[in-house]
């Protein structure tokens, strides 16, 4: 499966989750400027970091606990 593929996969598993997600005010605008001016490189960093965050977020979210130590009763 190609980069594209996966992605345009994972679009479409989670279409109803994304129309539901707040976006913040002024965003959309934003990357409607960035896209007719032709800023590639600028949406590409904030996709990376949308997946940077989420990989971060997903990190978090598996860590496990250290055990606490052993007492020792004298």
């Amino acid at each position: 499966m190609t980069p594209l593929e996966w992605i345009q996969q994972m679009l479409q598993a989670n279409r109803e989750a994304l129309r539901q997600m707040p976006f913040p005010p002024g965003m959309a605008e934003y990357v409607d400027e960035l896209v007719k001016s032709g800023q590639v490189q600028e949406v590409i960093d904030l996709m990376k970091l949308g997946f940077l965050m989420g990989v971060q977020q997903g990190a978090r979210a598996g860590e496990i606990p250290a055990p606490q130590p052993s007492r020792i009763q004298a």
